[in-house]
């Protein structure tokens, strides 16, 4: 049984037209790996160094963004209570809309990709939280106050508009229990251990809790023939059979997320993820093939005699003689 959907999952995202710069790096080499370590965290066979870089610029925005979020809702709503702004915040926080803050800023348009970005909610939410971590590392401590009103700037319109909406969620819903505050870290003492465990957490919606949802349905049917695709490519090709290896980033319920990762010859050549190992690997296999078949001879083996003469054909859009 999954976890029941957060609050705000059938609101809309807001959408502003009000036009927002995007920051204007110093340090072009320090912008170029940004984008350069944002791709290369989707390959699983890029450098240790653009993976540690892209992790370490990550943590720093998340961190910046969580921070500067807690303080512009206590700002902006004094007399809310802490649940209802743990709400908002947790709406503020979700990897859909920092994927449509990357999309506003028109951070997607600077990746160079074999598959759009732009359709990739993890891909864009992870691009946008080390976006604010390399300018944090550029600034610096001295330039905080410049992030800080940057971003509270560009975060105080969704703030107020999330705010209206749980306002509206909880007149409709009058009857629910307080929502639990939920910490990456408990401060509590060891000795309340027991008194936790023991205590009743209450989802947000108490609504029936569905195993898959009718868009994920579909979303995987879309997808699913990139792996017959991809096997049939192989074959006739002579190509090496591609392994699948899964692994998932540790968490539960609707919050766990499959890499699937494509193996052909020995070598990782494609890798994607997804809320489940099927949708995960439909994912990976469709870019793979835009790998394999966008290279100019076949990969990784080569085809000689008429075979090679037709995939020459096929790929130029002519016909063979």
């Amino acid at each position: 049984m999954s976890a029941p959907a957060p609050w705000y999952a059938p609101i809309p995202i807001p959408q502003f037209n009000t036009p927002i710069a995007r920051y204007d790096f110093s340090s072009k080499e320090l912008e170029q790996l940004l984008y350069a370590s944002v791709v290369h965290e989707r390959s699983f066979a890029s450098s240790p160094e653009q993976r540690d870089t892209f992790e370490a610029l990550t943590w720093v925005g998340g961190s910046v963004l969580r921070g500067l979020t807690t303080v512009l809702l206590a700002s902006m709503f004094p007399t809310s209570k802490k649940n209802v702004l743990n709400d908002i915040r947790q709406a503020l926080e979700d990897k859909t809309f920092y994927a449509h803050l990357s999309r506003r800023l028109g951070l997607h348009n600077h990746i160079s990709l074999t598959y759009p970005a732009g359709e990739s909610d993890h891909i864009l939410s992870g691009l946008f939280t080390a976006y604010v971590g390399a300018i944090q590392r550029e600034l610096g401590v001295d330039g905080f106050p410049t992030i800080s009103g940057t971003f509270c700037q560009l975060l105080r319109p969704y703030a107020e508009a999330y705010k209206s909406h749980h306002d509206k969620y909880i007149a409709a819903n009058p009857h629910l229990p307080p929502t639990p505050i939920i910490s990456p870290v408990s401060t509590a003492p060891s000795s309340s251990l027991a008194a936790q465990q023991q205590q009743k957490v209450y989802p947000i919606l108490q609504t029936a809790a569905t195993t898959d949802s009718g868009a994920a349905k579909l979303r995987r049917q879309h997808v699913s023939v990139y792996t017959s695709r991809l096997m049939e490519y192989a074959a006739k090709c002579k190509l090496p059979q591609p392994s699948f290896n899964f692994t998932d980033n540790g968490c539960q319920g609707a919050a766990i997320q499959w890499c699937a990762t494509i193996n052909m010859n020995g070598a990782d050549i494609a890798s994607a993820v997804a809320s489940t190992k099927l949708e995960a690997k439909h994912l990976a296999s469709k870019d793979a093939l835009q790998i394999i078949i966008g290279s100019n001879v076949p990969w990784p083996v080569t085809v000689s005699g008429r075979r090679q003469k037709k995939l020459i054909a096929r790929r130029s859009g002519g016909m063979l003689c």
